[in-house]
């Protein structure tokens, strides 16, 4: 019998380019037309909505795509308005449906399996098994096309031994070798020479800057906010961060891990919190009138298309509206993933909260984390108590009978408080003075509309406060008589309940309504007679860690004033007691109801025909839906007299005073919500944040990728480490993919953004395979070894000089025939500069700096963010890396030569060749002052000398580390005799720095 023969044609080579360039605009991820979707296999053999199916496996005749690309009617012929397929691609599609219309999946979905090393005729030219890979590739190429061999397509020999120093220094840290590096390497004539130097540049401090500069690109790193407004955010100990993470070879596994969950990891360091800051480079809005809630949604969006995209190269940006146009992802796991990221505490605030304090002296930073820590911790078992106490015990709502809106008595006491500060004020205040003066005139302004006027009628619903209104007044007092919601009945009171949730709590989880805050509450007791009795309060207790802060510390100043006065902690003053004001009830957001339990220093029956008069004060925050209920429990006056409770507040305020002494810094990082108070996420519909859909979703993964697993948390650290799950079929390949591309000026994969089916296919998918498992399983995700790996291969080695018949046949390099030539990044154009000069600073890390740049760049002076003041000393030569960055006026140089504005992530930059970059290095201050340095050297060596030649081969070498060609050195030696003719021959300096800058500027001098 004989066997089956293999199908003869591929879907992923030859169908689905088709589908994808010609069907799937309309029958894919973004609309089914007709019913009918290429994205699936089920549901391209499935009917649509004329009643056939779309695709028959093995009857070509039967299937509606045929019918359909073969009609002549053009109201029947797909693609519709558009030019008909060519009858090669019908008849692929014609053999692919008779063959079985055997589907699969996208190759970079499938998990790689790690392949046989190739063999080939000579291993002269091989180094490691990467040459194997590529010069296979070679051979198979000939072997498809013929006219490649007849016009020798080979690999290259090994590169000249300084250009081959040059490449690696730059490519490894970011600068060319020093003479003194560049003469012991050629001295060096033992086989580990290369091998030697590559271990040094490994080793270097500076190896962390140059790969830093690459993921921060990724990270979307800035020094400010974005927007318009653009504020200063010190977030610089993320970068340093980076640059240590590299240094210190941290496997890419926990690289990622600790940025996407570092403040999960049991046990955190300060490290791991700082690393949290790579989701805190989104960008926040702090202009008057915008919503909050808006541009912390973008942020969100942007952090989950962002993990796709620097782990997995999956353009997930593309499912925020809508299921994926071309790769089978649909529009509900968006969304499902979205919420693994929505449950931080960071809400788009002014403040840019939360922060990790930083110290900004390093023998201070373990001290500063470990305080911050123990005051977490102690909000933790404080809310941890208030919720466990709260969820034994049942609450009888107190019906609300009558409620007023005082809005007078407010706007007088905030009248009297700035008259106050007007009073108290002196000359260095006065331009405070004049905008108290203006609040006062306001405020008088509201006095005396609203004198004589009677107080407005609270809405009220179920016994509730319930106010619709969008007129309601923002500063007020709400004046609220209640009772027993059973009038028949008495009860005993020791604890009374305030609870603010949405006007419609079925939707707040997930879309919230506005924030709100009350600032004290006050409670009298009113008998059937109608005499009042003032309530005391023992003690406040909340179940939310982000009110805890401030109301800790408030807690703690109660006490103490009650202590200082002869009473016991929880026991009220007789006058002027305020723990009414501890109350702490508050959000930004309202997402999930939150509560508030006032503890009664004495418990009161409230019997028939009693009631509670309550004064709800609130200010600037609306407050819509307040239920108020009681307990006749002891366990709240059992809680607030705990002694660890009391113990804790008191630690927590001598806590904060000692953090407080250090000197620090705010950077933005991320902190989960409370467990029990976390946001919902439901589906976008089409994407807005506004029109909501569905039912709450689930945190998962797309069903496209390994499973998440039944039984593992759903939780943002889980899901960090999902990535690297074995069976990961992408985390590992766009790792090696952008290593290889850093080095090597394109990836085995072009799009390093996109993996997905409308991306590049790998130009060696066996290589990028063999690289991916050998980085996950071999090398345990150690990026020096693979990096190693990569620049000892003969591959990276080769020359790079190019014969014209080679550049017709593989003008871009895909088949690596010869080594690689790249354009020096922005920052390294700048940092050799200054290194061939002598300039350059090599301090390692700290604060931003502000090198020079030209006039007149930044707008807005002095108004949004602190002016552009050029570095002194030393801080004017730091590495490009520590240069301040600002997303609205990116530093132009940078700018020029193709950095990005970091507002979005960038997988790669895109290289462009322009006038403007040779008027950067000639007349930007900063290549011009190394341009003058660098003449000093030469006109230093002049003296020594007295050779022009020689003076200028030592300018020369500094900046192209090699020695100069006769004819380059004869047309430099031509340039140097016009410019004295310009500047005159006495003016040496001038002349020679024309020199240093025709030096700059060599296009050798521009690549590596």
């Amino acid at each position: 019998m004989t066997q089956p023969t293999e199908p003869k044609i591929s879907f992923n080579r030859d169908i689905r380019p088709i589908l994808n360039e010609n069907c799937t605009g309309c029958h894919g991820g973004v609309g089914k037309q007709s019913g009918v979707s290429f994205i699936f296999r089920e549901e391209a053999l499935g009917r649509g909505h004329s009643g056939r199916l779309t695709v028959v496996p093995g009857n070509p005749d039967a299937s509606g795509l045929i019918e359909r690309i073969e009609s002549k009617d053009p109201a029947i012929r797909m693609p519709y308005k558009a030019p008909p397929l060519k009858p090669e691609q019908i008849a692929l599609l014609r053999q692919w449906i008779k063959e079985g219309a055997h589907w699969q999946e996208h190759w970079a979905y499938q998990a790689p399996k790690k392949p046989a090393l190739p063999t080939v005729k000579t291993m002269e030219k091989i180094n490691n098994p990467i040459d194997l890979f590529v010069q296979a590739k070679l051979v198979e190429k000939k072997l498809a096309e013929k006219k490649l061999a007849e016009k020798n397509l080979q690999p290259a020999d090994i590169t000249n031994k300084a250009g081959l120093l040059r490449r690696a220094s730059l490519d490894l840290i970011g600068l060319p070798p020093t003479l003194d590096e560049l003469n012991h390497f050629l001295a060096d004539e033992s086989e580990q020479a290369y091998q030697k130097q590559i271990d040094r540049l490994l080793a270097s401090q500076h190896f962390g800057e140059r790969w830093a500069s690459v993921w921060l690109d990724l990270a979307r790193y800035a020094d400010t906010k974005g927007y318009t407004w653009d504020k200063y955010r010190e977030t610089w100990p993320y970068r340093d961060w980076v640059i240590n993470a590299f240094n210190q070879n941290k496997s890419y596994k926990d690289f990622v891990i600790e940025q996407l969950a570092g403040d999960l990891l049991p046990e955190r360091t300060v490290d791991n919190m700082i690393a949290t800051a790579f989701h805190r480079q989104t960008t926040s809005n702090d202009e008057g009138g915008t919503d909050d809630e808006e541009f912390r949604v973008v942020s969100i969006v942007d952090r989950v298309s962002t993990t796709w995209s620097v782990l997995n190269g999956v353009t997930m940006n593309c499912v925020q509206c809508h299921s994926h146009p071309y790769d089978p992802i649909q529009h509900d796991e968006f969304y499902k993933f979205y919420s693994f990221l929505n449950t931080t505490r960071d809400a788009d605030k002014f403040d840019d909260a939360p922060h990790l304090k930083y110290a900004k002296d390093p023998q201070k930073r373990s001290q500063a984390f470990e305080l911050q820590e123990q005051l977490i911790e102690i909000q933790h078992q404080l809310a941890k108590q208030a919720q466990e106490t709260n969820q034994t015990l049942n609450w009888n709502k107190l019906k609300l009978i009558s409620g007023e809106i005082d809005e007078l008595t407010v706007v007088t006491q905030r009248r009297d408080n700035f008259q106050q500060k007007i009073d108290k004020g002196d000359e260095k205040q006065k331009w405070k003075i004049k905008q108290w003066q203006q609040k006062v005139d306001s405020y008088n302004q509201d006095i005396a509309r609203l004198t004589g006027q009677a107080n407005i009628s609270l809405g009220l619903k179920d016994g509730e406060v319930y106010e619709t209104s969008e007129g309601l007044a923002a500063q007020a007092i709400y004046k609220l008589k209640l009772a027993l919601d059973d009038e028949n009945q008495q009860q005993s009171v020791s604890a009374i309940q305030f609870l603010v949730a949405g006007l419609n709590p079925s939707s707040t989880s997930h879309t919230p309504e506005a924030g709100y805050k009350v600032d004290k509450v006050e409670v009298w007791h009113v008998d059937a007679g109608g005499s009042e009795h003032k309530v005391q309060f023992a003690g406040m207790v909340v179940g939310n860690t982000e009110v805890l802060d401030g109301q800790i510390g408030k807690l703690a100043n109660l006490h103490r004033n009650r202590i200082k006065q002869g009473r016991a902690a929880t026991e009220p003053l007789v006058k002027d007691d305020k723990m009414g004001s501890a109350i702490a009830l508050s959000a930004a957001h309202l997402f999930n109801p939150r509560w508030s339990v006032a503890v009664l220093a004495e418990p009161l029956v409230l019997k028939p025909g009693e009631s509670l008069r309550v004064d709800v004060h609130r200010l600037d925050a609306k407050v819509r839906h307040l239920k108020i209920s009681a307990s006749d429990s002891a366990a709240w006056r059992t809680l607030i007299n705990d002694s660890s409770r009391l113990e804790n507040i008191q630690a927590f305020a001598q806590l904060k005073s000692e953090l407080n002494e250090i000197t620090k810094i705010d950077v933005p990082v991320m902190y989960q919500q409370d467990s029990w108070d976390q946001r919902g996420t439901a589906l976008f519909g089409r994407g807005n944040f506004l029109a909501k859909e569905g039912p709450l979703l689930t945190p998962d993964t797309p069903k496209l990728f390994p499973e998440f697993g039944v039984n593992t948390p759903k939780t943002r650290l889980a899901m960090a480490k999902w990535f690297f799950k074995p069976e990961q079929p992408l985390t590992a390949r766009v790792a090696v993919n952008r290593f290889w591309h850093t080095l090597f000026g394109r990836g085995i994969v072009e799009t390093l953004e996109d993996f997905g089916s409308i991306g590049q296919k790998p130009s060696h998918p066996e290589l990028l395979d063999w690289l991916a498992l050998t980085f996950q399983n071999d090398l345990k995700w150690d990026v020096k070894a693979l990096i190693r790996l990569m620049v000892t291969s003969h591959t990276y080695q080769q020359q790079s000089q190019i014969s014209k018949s080679v550049q017709q046949q593989d003008p871009n390099n895909v088949w690596l025939a010869r080594g690689p030539m790249q354009r020096l990044s922005a920052e390294m154009v700048r940092d050799q500069a200054l290194l061939a000069s002598d300039l350059l600073s090599t301090k390692i890390g700290g604060v931003p700096v502000m090198p020079p740049q030209p006039d007149n760049i930044w707008g807005r002076k002095g108004i949004k963010i602190k002016d552009w003041k050029n570095a002194e000393g030393a801080d004017k030569y730091r590495r490009a890396v520590y240069t301040f960055i600002k997303r609205q006026y990116a530093y132009p140089s940078f700018e020029t030569f193709d950095m990005e504005s970091r507002e979005l992530s960038h997988a790669r930059r895109i290289p462009t060749n322009t006038p403007l970059q040779a008027l950067v290095t000639l007349n930007d201050p900063v290549y011009h002052e190394a341009a003058q340095a660098l003449a000093d050297i030469m006109l230093q060596d002049l003296q020594r000398h007295g050779e022009k030649a020689k003076a200028i081969q030592v300018g020369f070498r500094r900046v192209l580390t090699r020695e100069p060609k006769q004819s380059e050195l004869e047309v430099i030696q031509q340039a140097l005799t016009a410019a004295y003719q310009d500047v005159g021959d006495q003016e040496h300096k001038g002349a020679w720095t024309a020199v240093a800058s025709i030096l700059f500027n060599l296009d050798s001098a521009l690549t590596r």
